[in-house]
């Protein structure tokens, strides 16, 4: 039996692109088209990174809102 990572609470945005598998570049543009939600990102000493699960809720509630009905 394997054991799981545990998950982080910030994300850098490597692992932030990672995580919707786009690229970085990606994420600047969803950043300043405002598609990710603006409490996922915090700035730590000039450094951004993204909460894991800010993050994971946005996904979660995209993935059901579709045509205003469930996926």
């Amino acid at each position: 039996m394997s054991q799981r990572e545990p998950i982080k609470l910030l994300l850098t945005k490597k692992e932030t692109a990672s995580l919707f598998a786009v690229s970085e570049r990606t994420i600047d543009r969803w950043l300043l088209e405002r598609i990710l939600p603006a409490d996922a990102k915090v700035d730590i000493g000039g450094s951004l990174r993204f909460y894991t699960a800010v993050l994971l809720n946005h996904i979660d509630g995209s993935t059901t809102r579709h045509d205003g009905g469930e996926a």
